[in-house]
């Protein structure tokens, strides 16, 4: 039995009319058994939007640490869960998803049961989960002109335009990888189950610690999955760039990327914690969503 959770913010997707209703009376139910709901200072939402986590971060800034949430409860898909663990972990917030999208995999609770399922949560029967995060930076010309980090992945491609981008990868300072595709992906475990897997990659445990690097259809016979140690320093190097190019950090923040371009990704130095009900759920959700007939 781990501590009980007495402070607690949400974080929602405010376009999802039924996920707001339930963060409502999530909030009214909590609140009733004591728990302190931390709230913007505008706005009509039980919470924080969850599409702008920097609201959030800039709140807290002006509050003493000892008063900052001990919990984060997002309501929404995964995409809205991976937004505020990249804003969050540097804080050592832990985060819980309550699944109001499709697929959910990332999510510890569904609709059904809640709020009585968070509210035993907050009181004390959840695990933690420390997940690694990658931290990427474009150098150009000798120059950094651009950072981010991802919880999922970050990829490398050509845009709209049909046509080859070549990669070479370097890991530890040894060239490894030429390979010529449509990108690259660099992914944490927690991303093995997203684009990566999609492309060939494999299934990783979260508690595992590598960073998988996948190419997108290589033409390449031999451009293959490589998974390497999180602790490797890797470096891409990109030639036949269309202007379309980019760099993407989970899907949701972008980068240009131009010819002779120099990504280095290595992991980020703070992990996000993600807190689950139970302990082996990533695999139980492997078997039911993505392993499902």
């Amino acid at each position: 039995m781990a501590r009980a959770i007495n402070r607690v913010v949400f974080l929602l997707n405010e376009h999802k009319a039924w996920g707001v209703k339930a963060a409502c009376t999530a909030a009214a139910l909590l609140e009733s058994q004591g728990v302190e709901l931390m709230l913007p200072e505008k706005g009509e939402l039980p919470g924080y939007s969850g599409h702008r986590p920097e609201v959030l971060l800039a709140d807290l800034q002006n509050l003493p640490q000892e008063n900052w949430p001990q919990l984060a409860v997002i309501f929404g898909g995964d995409g809205t869960l991976i937004a505020a663990a990249r804003a969050l972990s540097r804080l050592d917030i832990p985060l819980v998803g309550v699944n109001m999208g499709n697929l959910g995999f990332l999510m510890s609770l569904e609709p059904e049961g809640m709020p009585h399922n968070l509210l035993r949560l907050v009181q004390g029967e959840y695990f933690l989960e420390p997940r690694i995060q990658v931290f990427g930076q474009v150098w150009r010309d000798g120059e950094a002109i651009s950072e981010g980090v991802a919880q999922n992945d970050i990829v490398i491609n050509n845009g709209n335009i049909s046509r080859m981008i070549d990669i070479k990868v370097w890991i530890d300072g040894i060239l490894a990888v030429e390979m010529k595709g449509d990108g690259l992906i660099v992914a944490t475990p927690t991303g093995s189950t997203a684009y990566s897997l999609s492309a060939g990659g494999s299934i990783v445990l979260p508690e595992t610690e590598v960073m998988l690097i996948t190419p997108v259809a290589a033409h390449n016979l031999y451009s293959r999955p490589m998974v390497v140690s999180a602790k490797s320093n890797i470096m891409l190097r990109v030639s036949s760039a269309a202007e379309s190019a980019k760099l993407a950090y989970d899907g949701q923040q972008f980068q240009d990327i131009a010819n002779g371009d120099v990504i280095e990704v290595r992991r980020f130095e703070h992990p996000a914690i993600f807190v689950w009900p139970e302990r082996g759920m990533f695999l139980k959700k492997l078997k039911s969503k993505l392993l499902a007939e």
